[in-house]
């Protein structure tokens, strides 16, 4: 199923809704794997799991889990045929520790990854690695240190033909144009990331990057398109049962309404954001909570104390297929 679940073809692929039913068996074989020693079994699960992992906010336990197989992979000696599943694992081990702000683990990890990778000419590996430091780079505002990082590791996806990882080097790229003011060529490089995970049939990252070019369309006041990518995405995420990025999709779909003066709606659509964080104990990121509070002031001041404790009230009585009912339907168009 693991493998069905990567075929190229999408015909051929294991549906979202049955990768779901198998998580808890795709864990447990896992933990067979690590007991077992089996690291090809064990890195071919994780790639398999990761969609899911994320989706449904186990961060802790897929940090153990990675840190584990990815020990493993190293102390075995694995063959090549295990650079591919191993990349991606790193990669997904290293954007873990960088989320939950571990930041100098990362970095650790990325620079014993890279010699490891180097000394092995595996390019999927030195791919993940300099990702990995790229964007430690970013965060810490080297934005030209970041960008010969990522063109670098953007470089290796094609040596080591990484399909996997391509549309996360892009991402990396249209971050990182991003962060530079460059939306447009953000939102360039955000489509061709789209077009890499579609023929992956990656669903759960083909919402992400949704999300994400719904949010370089705000920021370029195109609400109308901002409003559509944020709909496809709640699709696919309410598939997935995922509240943090149901919650993340609300947040982009207030502020377009905030813009477009739907203030109501902005409303009502933040307190059931704030509802779920709540509910999953997963608090909104410290680089997104200044714009979000300032679209529920905007949307407070200009309803008046009475109507936005009313819609707040409204929002957070909504369950989570409510809220999202409530975004796509007519009255927030």
């Amino acid at each position: 199923m693991a493998e069905r679940a990567s075929l190229e073809v999408p015909e051929q692929r294991v549906p979202d809704a049955l990768l779901l039913q198998e998580v808890p068996n795709v864990r447990a074989a896992i933990g067979w794997a690590l007991e077992q020693q089996e690291v090809v079994v064990g890195l071919q699960l994780a790639r398999f799991c990761l969609g899911s992992w994320m989706s449904q906010g186990r961060i802790s336990e897929a940090e153990g889990m990675l840190e584990r197989l990815l020990t493993q992979s190293w102390q075995s000696g694995a063959q090549s045929v295990l650079f591919g599943p191993r990349a991606v694992v790193l990669y997904a081990f290293g954007s873990i520790l960088l989320g939950r702000g571990k930041t100098e683990r990362a970095e650790a990890v990325a620079r014993e990854a890279l010699s490891r990778a180097q000394r092995s000419e595996d390019h999927c590996g030195i791919c993940s690695a300099l990702a990995i430091l790229g964007q430690i780079a970013q965060r810490g505002g080297n934005l030209d240190e970041a960008a010969a990082f990522f063109a670098e590791s953007d470089e290796h996806t094609t040596l080591g033909g990484c399909s996997d990882l391509r549309g996360f080097t892009l991402r990396n790229l249209a971050e990182l144009a991003r962060l530079r003011g460059d939306l447009v060529r953000a939102t360039t490089l955000y489509e061709q990331a789209l077009v890499v995970v579609q023929a992956k049939g990656m669903t759960f990252n083909i919402a992400l990057f949704t999300t994400l070019l719904g949010h370089l369309a705000s920021q370029q006041h195109n609400y109308t398109l901002a409003k559509s990518r944020y709909r496809e995405s709640l699709i696919v995420f309410r598939s997935f049962d995922s509240p943090p990025f149901i919650a993340w999709c609300l947040e982009g779909f207030a502020a377009a309404l905030t813009a477009e003066r739907q203030y109501a709606q902005a409303a009502r659509l933040c307190a059931a954001a704030v509802t779920m964080r709540k509910q999953m104990q997963t608090p909104l990121p410290p680089a997104e909570r200044d714009a979000f509070e300032q679209t529920i002031a905007t949307a407070k001041t200009a309803l008046g104390e009475p109507a936005f404790a009313e819609e707040w009230t409204t929002g957070t009585e909504l369950t989570q297929d409510q809220a999202i009912g409530y975004a796509l339907s007519d009255e927030c168009t």
